[in-house]
């Protein structure tokens, strides 16, 4: 392409070849004002028609297929001044049912004055032949969200925000749209996926909203709140929200003070004093930690399966049934869940959950029960299947989650039917799927909580599974010698060595194992050591497919050893005609980072692009095909590298593992611990020693402002 030069065109659109409605990007033809042929301008032009006056700013280029093209960087509207250029913009499509004819009517009978006639005095419509009331109504209707929308668009992209989010403003909003982000900025960055405070917050200041207005202190307390969830706080104490969110806003302590008064009378917030502690959460937050507990305390209730006696009898039975026999402590913990309405299995990998949850389903179904699996994601459903045998569905299937609804169809009114529940990798689950499903067990249902306390917990706000095992008040199985050792188990014993405060035990070189610990202090140098890894050593050794079946994990996102940068090395060779490209391409590894129920994907899903377009993306997760358009395409991330926080409840052939003294401030024994638990076949970690003896030594779990298990003693 032919080097660039600056240049400003007004005109008339007389053509649109192409526009994407997701993202406003347009090919059009601009008819200059006064003499000369049409020039071709293509970019970002939201909402722009046929027949409307712009005057566009960017690159003139001289493209090798297409010839003189202007490249858009900003452009102006306005409304189309004489008949010709009135009757191609009510008949570009912009109003349902308004074509040629009935635009040429419109123009006949209105003149070139019909658009402004059209929005100020909408009943002068039914002058034209072939209108009625209701018509006249959708198209003003029509022709003034078109203009919203636009006037929208031009606006927010003023002030850095892409389309594609102005989009979702108006969609969130509908023509009141621009009325919102003018009057109360800083509510964007409630409501809006992808707004954060700083990027409110400066549209805020741009129209003048000074630094101690009311409205921007009250939506930075707000918005601490809102952020101390994404770090997995269901509430803050009082004084740390108050310095928080004076660092957030650059004011004085002093200032939240009446700011803080008036969100608690609003309810915006609820207060929950206990003695020293002043605690505050949002409030739909606080109603939702007491409905969790009020929940789980009418479980506790719950008659058990059989009586001790009983118990005793069929652990001794079902030990007939199974390939494998539970042992004595396996058939303890059997009869605790047998004897318990409501109870929790807890263990580390290898202490047989997988054994005890089949003789507890065995026992149940010669009962005659009915019995339903479940786990939070669709991966760890899938593994609670093939190891049962037995159907298992995600929670919100389970639940019969509703998207148009946004609701459960599942709940206290109309239980789930079934006798016993079992509910796998509880560690993921967090206090607002928590309340969900302990409100939807009814009566005579038992629920047994499965998972491993010493992971990571859920990456949604709360420590449910944790607290609901340190209250002391729910009967806990917890399963502490190892079973699962075969003659290279490394993985197994050195998760519990980890656990244990050891470092892990290594195989002598040349020695088979599936173990290993790669030290490398260099990062640049360690993150091309997990490129030749992926890509080529394990392939080889294992005959692993290096996309499908081998992940790595590191513990953040930035640094050489981060996920970003190894993200790009990874996909430069495992998916080379991607080229440098920032947007996702066929063949790309990729992971949902949130959860979108109209698809069915839920945050930590794993998948393969199977196909791009301007409009979007087919993405092959597991079994199924799952078709993105570009706004839900933001909810994807490459995904040949992830967190180890994302990876929870998921497992992997083969797992390699970042370590790098950059991680430093990050590196404890929980995450280690679930990062090796990942691994299936084999685990490699790469990096610093010091890292890794950092790692192990620093038994710290995850602080959270939770108060789950105080509700549940009380």
């Amino acid at each position: 392409m032919a080097q660039a030069s600056q240049t400003t065109l007004s005109g008339r659109v007389t053509r649109i070849t192409f526009q994407n409605p997701e993202n406003g990007y347009t090919v059009a033809k601009l008819q200059p004002a006064g003499k000369g042929a049409p020039v071709a301008v293509v970019g970002r032009l939201p909402g722009v028609v046929e027949g409307q006056e712009l005057s566009v700013t960017g690159r003139e280029v001289l493209h090798p297929k297409f010839g003189v093209q202007v490249e858009v960087e900003s452009f102006e509207v306005r409304q189309p001044s004489d008949d010709e250029g009135v009757r191609r913009y009510l008949a570009s499509g912009l109003i349902k049912g308004v074509g040629p004819k009935l635009a040429e009517a419109l123009v006949s009978h209105l003149g070139p004055e019909a658009i402004e006639i059209i929005l100020e005095s909408p009943k002068r419509l039914a002058e034209v032949p072939g209108i009625g009331r209701k018509r006249a109504k959708l198209i003003a209707e029509a022709v003034r969200s078109h203009g919203a929308l636009r006037e929208l668009m031009v606006f927010l992209q003023g002030h850095g925000v892409p389309a594609s989010t102005a989009l979702r403003i108006h969609r969130r909003y509908g023509a009141g749209a621009l009325g919102v982000v003018r009057e109360n900025p800083h509510q964007l960055a409630a409501d809006i996926q992808g707004i954060g405070f700083a990027t409110a917050d400066q549209i805020a200041a741009k129209l003048g909203i000074s630094h101690d207005h009311p409205g921007r202190l009250q939506a930075g307390l707000e918005y601490t709140l809102a952020k101390a969830l994404d770090e997995g706080h269901v509430y803050l104490p009082y004084e740390e929200l108050i310095q928080s969110a004076a660092n957030l806003l650059g004011v004085e302590r002093g200032l939240l003070g009446p700011a803080f008064a008036s969100l608690h009378v609003k309810e915006r917030v609820t207060v929950e004093d206990d003695g020293d502690l002043r605690a505050v959460y949002l409030t739909p937050m606080f109603i939702l930690e007491r409905r969790a507990a009020k929940g789980l305390s009418r479980l506790r209730g719950q008659k058990g399966l059989l009586s001790p006696e009983r118990a005793v009898k069929a652990a001794e039975w079902v030990a007939g049934q199974l390939a494998v026999a539970p042992s004595a402590a396996q058939g303890r913990a059997l009869q605790t869940l047998l004897t318990n309405g409501l109870a929790v299995l807890t263990g580390g990998p290898g202490t047989g959950k997988t054994t005890l949850i089949r003789a507890l389903i065995t026992i149940a179904r010669r009962m005659g029960q009915s019995v339903a699996l479940a786990a939070p994601t669709g991966r760890a459903a899938k593994r609670l299947s093939e190891s049962t045998g037995l159907p298992a569905a995600t929670l919100h299937r389970l639940l019969e989650y509703a998207p148009r609804e946004n609701a459960f169809q599942r709940h206290e009114a109309r239980p789930l039917d079934a006798d016993l529940i079992v509910v796998d990798e509880c560690s993921m689950v967090d206090v607002w799927l928590a309340a969900h499903l302990f409100e939807a067990v009814g009566q005579g249902s038992r629920l047994i909580l499965v998972g491993d306390a010493d992971q990571l917990p859920s990456v949604g706000a709360g420590l449910v599974l944790r607290q609901v095992i340190d209250s002391g008040v729910v009967p806990v199985a917890a399963l502490k010698e190892i079973f699962r050792q075969d003659a290279a188990g490394l993985i197994v014993r050195n998760a519990h060595r980890i656990l244990a405060g050891q470092l892990p035990l290594l195989p002598e070189p040349g020695q088979e194992a599936d173990f290993f610990f790669i030290e490398e202090p260099d990062p640049e140098k360690a993150a091309d050591v997990v490129r030749r890894l992926v890509c080529e050593r394990l392939p080889a050794r294992f005959g692993l497919d290096p996309v499908r079946e081998v992940q790595v994990l590191a513990p953040m996102h930035r640094g050489s050893l981060g996920c970003q940068h190894l993200n790009q090395l990874l996909r430069g060779e495992l998916n080379p005609h991607a080229g440098r490209s920032p947007s996702l391409a066929s063949g790309d590894k990729v992971m949902q980072i949130r959860n979108n129920y109209d698809l069915e994907a839920f945050n930590g899903d794993l998948g393969l692009v199977s196909a791009t377009s301007e409009d979007g993306a087919l993405v092959a997760m597991g079994e199924r095909e799952v078709t993105y358009s570009l706004p839900e395409m933001d909810d994807l991330t490459l995904a040949y590298a992830v967190t180890i926080h994302k990876s929870q409840g998921s497992e992997y052939p083969a797992v390699v593992i970042a370590l790098g003294m950059e991680h430093y401030i990050m590196l404890n024994r929980p995450l280690l611990y679930t990062a090796v638990t990942r691994g299936q076949k084999v685990v490699v970690i790469v990096g610093h020693a010091g890292a890794l003896k950092r790692a192990v030594e620093r038994n710290e779990p995850t602080k959270r402002y939770a108060r789950l298990d105080k509700r549940l003693k009380g």
